[in-house]
């Protein structure tokens, strides 16, 4: 399992660098064409990206729930957890809106290219913040909600109570 979690994220790692990379590099390479070929590649490797970190991320939440019944979890554990949740979903409903918009062949009329401009910068940004953060959780194999030994000092507690 460690394995494949290892490998997921090095996915998320290379596919946020490289649309990283692209999102700033476009302006030099590209002739103004209405035409995106790099993304058009790109798109379909973002969008098993989103996919993973939103399944991730929903299971992260679960866990969190779960482990909130027993004990209750600090407040840093539900900003780290909701950040990768609500925006998982963001992610998810604002970059399968474009992208499926672009793979329309009909919808690129002058509105719908005006608003590639101003969205998928947006997504793109979105989407390396949250595949970094999710591939950095599964590199980690973070063990942030997972059952914790009891102390020692509640051992000693229990041991040295009055009966």
């Amino acid at each position: 399992m460690d394995t494949a979690k290892r490998i997921l994220a090095a996915y998320l790692i290379l596919t946020a660098l490289s649309v990283a990379l692209n999102l700033i590099l476009t302006p030099l390479y590209h002739d103004g064409s209405p035409e995106y070929p790099l993304w058009r590649i790109l798109n379909w490797f973002m969008a098993a990206g989103v996919i993973a970190s939103l399944v991730v991320s929903y299971l992260r939440r679960r866990d969190m729930t779960l482990k909130s019944l027993a004990q209750e979890p600090n407040a840093l554990d539900y900003v780290r957890v909701g950040f990768a949740w609500y925006g998982s979903i963001a992610l998810t409903m604002l970059f399968f809106w474009e992208w499926f918009w672009t793979l329309n062949p009909s919808s690129e009329t002058g509105e719908a290219v005006t608003s590639h401009m101003v969205y998928f910068p947006i997504v793109d940004a979105l989407f390396v913040v949250i595949a970094l953060s999710t591939s950095r959780y599964l590199w980690n194999d973070r063990t942030e909600f997972k059952e914790e030994p009891p102390s020692p000092i509640g051992e000693y507690y229990q041991l040295n109570r009055p009966h």
